[in-house]
């Protein structure tokens, strides 16, 4: 089974966060928020009484992401503009259920980082869901030299320490992964 959007092209973030175990009144941080897709499926599975983090480094896409949430009458969606490849976002120790972390590792030069500030602000138990391109020719997407395969994504992860729990049915362009602290 894949979990592809309405246009049959790419994953939809309100079945792929239910199916990674976000559940009500969580705490999730989205690192690389984008436009928002995954910040406000994450806004409407936690509830009122849950938060999101929407962090990114550019303004334009935090922008994007507050009309998204104010669009879909969301109150719970906290933007945070923050470069993830430095330490010290405004979020504290051991605070987040999840860490949601689309399509940003294969961008970033210090990748390390990142995962080490996953790993700062979640809980014990929390996880880390990735969603990555697939490492192979596909028609369009990022080079194919800076793609991270999976195998290499485990041993990043266990490297980071954290633990394999699940892959996640992905599109034909993406795999999805579960990894807990």
């Amino acid at each position: 089974m894949q979990f592809i959007s309405k246009n049959k092209r790419f994953l939809d973030p309100s079945e792929i966060l239910p199916y990674a175990g976000i559940q009500k009144d969580a705490v999730v941080a989205d690192f690389g928020c984008g436009n928002g897709f995954y910040p406000v499926a994450a806004g409407q599975l936690v509830g009122e009484n849950g938060t999101v983090y929407a962090v990114d480094i550019q303004n334009e896409p935090l922008e994007a992401t507050m009309s998204a949430a104010r669009h879909s009458g969301l109150k719970n969606i906290y933007t945070i503009r923050h470069d993830m490849e430095q330490p010290g976002t405004p979020i504290k120790d051991q605070t987040c259920d999840a860490v949601v972390l689309s399509g940003i590792l294969h961008l970033a030069h210090l990748q390390n980082n990142i995962l080490r500030e996953s790993y700062r602000v979640l809980k014990s138990g929390g996880k880390v869901v990735i969603i990555e391109w697939k490492k192979e020719r596909l028609p369009f997407g990022p080079k194919i030299d800076t793609r991270i395969s999976e195998q290499e994504l485990g041993t990043m992860m266990t490297a980071a320490g954290f633990t394999f729990k699940s892959e996640i049915p992905a599109d034909y362009f993406h795999y999805a992964l579960v990894f807990i602290k």
